[in-house]
């Protein structure tokens, strides 16, 4: 007290400081002894770290990647019928015919054929649709993504479904991030490549497996655009399976049967189509086997049996391997969250 008088500080003002030092000194004594945690006060100009959105939702992917910091999350939503057609909501900067600049809420499909950062729809007064436009997604204040989208008409069907459809994200957006898809609560989140992700390579609760860039087209010697698993379902030919977000349904090609099985199959079409009957054909897979590659071999035909029985696509004629098929939207969503992980070449369901 007797150092205040060399600071200048009058008798008066010194009774009141010494109120308020004894006051403070109670109220700290009383909140430790009511156990009340006490938490210095942070520099309002310190920089925080962002918290993920994950943590807010009790979601199954948090104790994954709990210490990874996320770039952005936006909602997802399954229009359709069977699992849904996945569709991302970004926010998109748009600039309106007077020069005002917009943020307007749009979603994109996702497909993972489409090699690179995706498509949007055209308006029919354009003149050339030869150039990759700049698009700019904002789904936070101090965040912005990028991407260039190629002006297109495909796919346009799904207006009907959602009104603010606006094209189609592709593989090379999704292949600069870690991409972690909460199918619980319909919500993805991106980080940056090499994000801090916590999984143990035993972890019983999760299906690691690796990603397959082995694909080639035949002519050219590229690869092809896709997510593959390799999978063994006997009694059908062993192959690739594209992961198909844009797909609600699972399908297997005619091309993994067998001669006489395919002359059946094409023996019904044909009466089916004598009789008018559309009805799709398809069968139960008792085997849908993933991660042979690694030695831990699971058997995940029980979330979604049913197969669609369909003739190889004409993007899949030229491949240097085998498709057996595609894994859709039905089957994706029995599991409760999917990370996409380029940067460590891994794709992780979580069960």
């Amino acid at each position: 007290m007797n150092n205040l008088r060399e600071w200048g500080v009058v008798s008066g003002e010194c009774k009141k400081i010494a109120k308020a030092m004894l006051c403070s000194i109670f109220l700290f004594s009383f909140a430790l002894f009511l156990g009340v945690p006490v938490r210095a006060q942070q520099d309002s100009g310190e920089k925080q770290n962002p918290i993920s959105p994950l943590s807010t939702l009790r979601s199954p992917l948090q104790k994954y990647l709990r210490f990874a910091h996320p770039i952005a999350t936006v909602a997802l939503s399954f229009p359709g019928p069977s699992g849904g057609y996945t569709l991302l909501h970004l926010p998109t900067k748009e600039v309106t015919e007077y020069g005002d600049t917009i943020i307007k809420n749009k979603s994109y499909l996702l497909d993972l054929n489409v090699s690179h950062d995706g498509l949007y729809l055209a308006p029919d007064t354009m003149l050339s649709i030869s150039d990759f436009t700049p698009f700019e997604f904002v789904p936070a204040k101090d965040r912005i993504m990028h991407a260039k989208l190629a002006p297109s008409h495909s796919r346009e069907e799904i207006r009907q479904l959602d009104t603010t459809f606006n094209g189609v994200v592709g593989l090379g957006f999704i292949k600069q991030f870690v991409t972690a898809f909460d199918l619980e609560h319909n919500t993805v989140t991106f980080y940056p490549l090499y994000a801090n992700l916590m999984i143990a390579d035993d972890d019983t609760n999760t299906i690691q497996l690796p990603i397959l860039d082995d694909a080639k087209i035949t002519y050219c010697g590229c690869p092809s655009p896709n997510i593959w698993l390799d999978v063994q379902a006997p009694p059908l030919n062993s192959g690739h399976v594209s992961l198909a977000f844009n797909q609600p349904e699972s399908q297997v090609f005619e091309s993994a049967f067998d001669s006489v099985t395919r002359h059946t199959i094409a023996k019904q079409r044909l009466q089916d189509s004598l009789s008018a009957n559309k009805r799709p054909i398809g069968l139960k897979l008792g085997d849908f086997i993933v991660g042979k590659e690694t030695g831990h071999a699971i058997n995940i035909a029980f979330r979604s049996p049913k197969r669609l029985i369909e003739p190889l696509p004409a993007m899949y004629h030229d491949l240097n391997v085998p498709v057996l098929g595609t894994l859709g939207t039905d089957a994706l969503r029995t599991f409760k969250g999917i990370i996409i992980d380029p940067s460590r070449n891994k794709l992780i369901f979580i069960k």
